[in-house]
């Protein structure tokens, strides 16, 4: 078996991924070091240089799945003049840890980079609205609305989860850890707005810190309230620590945003946790 880090149209909900029909999934939120391209082409190319990130997937497949693979990516064999990409070994980054993987890369850059190395992400933004799912503090609208930026959130789609991710404080601020979504399993709720794409640039990415490379917008699948699977715009950190105890304001936050939009059973065990693990309770 090997594995395989995917980063265009084998990721999940793209044209190619019915090739990773036998694959294991490693990690959905899984990034490497490089920078990412627009081939204008309807796919993307990673090149190597930079120290850019360049979100993707990882995937245990096959021999045989590899082989199908190298034919889609016109790979020939290492060196091989008629490569279209070049496949070869990267360090891959997840929240279990880091892992060596094969990547197709282009042998030097010729196109447009895409900004932050999602391709996702850059497809999402092409639409004038993008889900967004929040599961920490912006969950809450007292912030949103103090900076006159309310308006871009008044279409609220319900709660939303995501599966397979967990609640953590692994962000290190002054006065103690702030929220990230950590793939390691469990089950996350939290609050789905729709968006004008304009807010990421124009407020968010500004208060998750994303050009000082605090936490980088991800593209997770979510389930609506509805029952269906949808993408939606996220925020995780980048530089993970060990959990940290987060201050009082922001557990606050937290816990009256999510109140009237997640489950009760979710609720519960949210008050729960934040008391047992931080001795904080919601004033009522």
């Amino acid at each position: 078996m090997e594995l395989v880090f995917v980063y265009g149209t084998l990721r999940q909900g793209e044209e190619n991924h019915h090739l990773m029909e036998n694959a294991r999934p490693v990690a959905l939120m899984a990034w490497t070091r490089g920078s990412l391209m627009d081939t204008q082409r309807g796919y993307p190319a990673m090149v190597e240089e930079g120290s850019g990130i360049v979100a993707g997937e990882l995937y245990e497949v096959t021999l045989e799945m590899l082989t199908r693979l190298d034919e889609l990516e016109d790979f020939h064999g290492p060196g091989n003049p008629a490569n279209e990409y070049e496949r070869i070994r990267t360090e891959v980054m997840t929240d279990s840890g880091k892992r060596e993987a094969w990547v197709y890369v282009y042998g030097e850059r010729k196109h447009d980079v895409i900004a932050q190395g999602d391709w996702k992400l850059h497809l999402l933004r092409q639409n004038p609205n993008v889900l967004y799912f929040a599961y920490g503090s912006c969950m809450d609208m007292e912030r949103i609305t103090l900076a006159g930026a309310d308006e871009w959130f008044a279409d609220v789609r319900g709660c939303g989860a995501a599966e397979g991710f967990n609640l953590q404080f692994t962000y290190w601020a002054e006065d103690g850890g702030r929220a990230d979504l950590v793939e390691t399993g469990g089950r996350t709720e939290g609050k789905l707005y729709y968006i004008p794409a304009e807010c990421l640039d124009g407020y968010l990415y500004l208060r998750e810190g994303v050009h000082s490379g605090k936490y980088r917008p991800a593209v997770v699948p979510v389930q609506c309230a509805d029952g269906s699977m949808q993408d939606a715009v996220t925020f995780v950190v980048v530089d993970k620590s060990s959990e940290l105890s987060p201050p009082g304001h922001y557990l606050q936050e937290i816990l009256r945003g999510a109140r009237p939009i997640v489950s009760a059973e979710y609720y519960a065990e949210l008050e729960e946790r934040v008391w047992k693990e931080y001795g904080f309770r919601l004033a009522e």
